[in-house]
């Protein structure tokens, strides 16, 4: 079980050792192979052979696809925070600037100092 959700849940291909190495051996690469097999057998996942190495991957008619208009919802949110981005970066550029000025500039005690030092020379 713990296989199926990674495979549905990270929906993307993989081979048995990659399998293991991703659960960071919480099945051996062997145990991931039987257990891959007996899912494509099964049904649950699809299995492509490519030569000697078999992939494996999550049915993709389990998924939700959005619909158009939700597409467009969606497109139109991320150029809005895209946007929103752009105008914080200039909005932090002035602030970091005017901080940096802020900070070279001395302090009215450090004037005070200068002129003093400056008089008695």
């Amino acid at each position: 079980q713990t296989v199926l959700d990674y495979l549905q849940k990270v929906n993307r291909p993989y081979s048995a050792n990659d399998i293991s190495s991703q659960l960071h051996g919480l099945v051996s690469p062997a145990q991931a192979k039987k257990v891959l097999n007996a899912l494509a057998d099964d049904g649950k996942i699809q299995r492509k052979d490519n030569g000697k190495q078999q992939i494996f991957f999550a049915i993709q008619t389990s998924i939700d696809v959005p619909s158009v208009e939700e597409a467009e919802e969606e497109e139109d949110l991320i150029k809005e925070r895209g946007e929103q981005v752009n105008k914080l970066k200039d909005e932090n550029r002035t602030l970091a600037s005017r901080l940096q000025a802020l900070t070279s500039a001395l302090t009215d005690d450090q004037i005070r100092e200068r002129i003093a030092k400056l008089a008695y020379e």
